[in-house]
């Protein structure tokens, strides 16, 4: 196996950014030419380019499986930590990258009110913000999954190293470890 792509999918504050930045020093700890796309910030860097409709988040899921397949050419593993709500996007994502892993990272939403340190869930409660996912625009439960963590249950901890057993069986299948 050449180079892959990691895509952590989820609800909003249920851990996939955090579980990302641990896979990506674990991977640079084993040599791994890795990059990691974010979507929070590349949704920041690109500016408002891309609303939150459901049409929107499919452009901007089209814009990071790009980046993503662009830097896998270049012999580059990606992770992508990016809520990818519905199944359509997820399905063009293994269709599309060779060599695709998803994580499904699960989480009550209360849980993930509970850690929304941008207060996002609060203020779609109040109206303020509009098609958020998990209160009025739908997450459809992944079912294709290449991993499941559940971060209400498991510590990050725990999480990561489901993450980790699977991934080492990729890197040996890759000649890496």
């Amino acid at each position: 196996m050449e180079n892959f792509t990691v895509w952590f999918t989820g609800l909003s504050g249920a851990g996939k950014s955090t579980l990302a930045l641990k896979l990506e020093r674990y991977l640079m700890e084993k040599d791994c030419n890795v990059q990691l796309l974010d979507g929070d910030i590349v949704r920041e860097e690109i500016g408002s380019v891309f609303g939150y409709e459901r049409t929107e988040r499919i452009k901007m899921a089209k814009v990071l499986r790009l980046l993503a397949k662009l830097l896998n050419k270049k012999g580059i593993t990606v992770i992508v930590a990016a809520i990818a709500p519905y199944e359509e996007i997820r399905q063009a994502n293994r269709e599309r990258l060779e060599n695709y892993i998803e994580i499904f990272v699960e989480c009550s939403i209360k849980n993930c009110i509970e850690r929304d340190v941008k207060k996002l869930y609060q203020k779609a409660f109040r109206g303020e913000v509009e098609n958020m996912i998990g209160v009025d625009d739908i997450y459809e439960t992944p079912q294709n999954y290449d991993v499941k963590v559940n971060t209400s249950l498991e510590s990050i901890e725990e999480s990561f190293n489901k993450i980790k057993e699977y991934i080492e069986k990729i890197l040996q299948r890759k000649g890496t470890t």
